[in-house]
């Protein structure tokens, strides 16, 4: 591997573990945020979402422009003045504003991330895909370590900021790759319509996550009266089962299990997991958060298969465009899933938002060997028959 690639790797991984930072801050600090303010910040996780659907739409046109480096830069720069805004906030409406800037940011360098990643391997997209997301998953989980210590002590939490600092630090001493001019993408009714499912199967999972993630302190704390420091470790929970997730899916795959039959199996099981904890909230709560973190660990490395077997179904020259719009719709579900559980719910911490979300993620399993069997049928058509 030349040093440029390199290089190119180590910002790639530095960017992705400031999406950690990001993705664990906002929801390990809210318990703290929600004392310290006076007022319920519950809807700061479906504004974080929308700034991140601002940031993954507003990433294309960069990209057009810019090389992917540029636009890591800058989401990195948003996220960096975000976390700060959220650690010294005040106000409900300063903690929403940061929340939104900081999903913005992570829109940004998750679509870039992604297409890079996409250019940086030969093959497959899924393994490099796993192993940045295995990345995000640990800095989220560490993170949240860092708030429970300094619940008390909320704009020290702005030392949080030198992830993403450091990551700029690192893109910008790199070389910027030489862009070749792409041939124009050739229109393929059938390969899009191949993609369909997964971009139905995205907002979905993502929606089911960002209820389980976004709210992983504020469940624990509601469901068993605990103090906000001792909420935050609710997130460091969600992320080190998703990390373990993710990487024992990863090993799997070396083993030859197929992507999708992973991705099935474990978002089916995921859902009754999910529905138990639903039934089992109330009267037996301990019980319930054992079966949300069950779940955790098995819908963990969903995110990566379903952006992996899209792109691996597209040559590079269509990569760029159809990964974000897949993050997109990811984003789409990030933002209105946990809005539609607080307004059929209220509670985040409620059985009735355990059992939509269950209903949402039983979904991911058909659509997902819906596409895969699809795009069989679409290559058996393709492949010249003998004579």
């Amino acid at each position: 591997m030349s040093s440029s690639r390199r290089h190119a790797l180590t910002g790639l991984f530095a960017a992705f573990a400031s999406l950690g930072v990001t993705a664990s801050f906002v929801p390990a600090v809210l318990p703290a945020a929600e004392r310290s303010i006076g007022a319920d910040l519950s809807p700061a996780v479906p504004a974080l979402f929308a700034g991140l659907l601002v940031g993954v739409l507003l990433s294309g046109p960069l990209m057009l422009r810019r090389p992917a480096r540029t636009t890591l830069i800058v989401g990195s720069a948003l996220q960096a003045a975000a976390l700060v805004a959220g650690a010294c906030a005040d106000t409900t409406l300063l903690f929403i504003v940061a929340a939104t800037t900081a999903g913005m940011g992570f829109g940004l360098v998750e679509a870039a991330g992604s297409v890079a990643a996409k250019g940086a391997v030969v093959g497959s997209a899924t393994g490099v895909l796993s192993a940045l997301t295995g990345t995000v998953a640990v800095s989220a989980a560490v993170t949240p370590l860092a708030v429970a210590a300094g619940a008390g002590a909320m704009p020290a939490l702005s030392a949080l900021a030198a992830v993403p600092l450091a990551t700029i630090v690192i893109l910008a001493t790199g070389r910027a790759a030489r862009r070749d001019a792409a041939p124009p993408a050739r229109r393929d009714l059938g390969s899009l319509a191949m993609l369909a499912p997964f971009a139905v199967a995205l907002p979905l999972y993502v929606g089911v996550e960002t209820v389980l993630s976004g709210w992983s302190a504020v469940i624990p704390e509601r469901t068993l009266s605990l103090s906000p420091s001792a909420a935050a470790l609710g997130t460091t929970a969600f992320w080190t089962l998703m990390a373990l997730g993710r990487f024992g899916a990863a090993g799997l795959r070396r083993r030859g299990v197929p992507p999708v039959a992973i991705l099935a199996v474990g978002t089916a099981a995921a859902a009754v997991l999910i529905a138990s904890a639903g039934l089992l909230l109330e009267a037996a709560p301990i019980g319930a958060l054992v079966a949300l973190a069950a779940a955790v660990a098995l819908l963990a490395p969903s995110y990566g298969l379903i952006v992996g077997l899209a792109l691996d179904r597209l040559d590079a020259a269509r990569s760029a465009a159809v990964t974000g719009a897949l993050v997109a719709c990811g984003a789409l579900g990030g933002t209105f899933v946990p809005a539609l559980v607080l307004l059929i719910g209220r509670d985040p911490a409620s059985s009735t938002t355990l059992l939509v979300s269950a209903g949402l993620c039983a979904a991911v399993p058909l659509l997902a060997v819906l596409a895969v069997r699809g795009s069989l049928g679409v290559s058996a058509e393709r492949t010249p028959r003998r004579r």
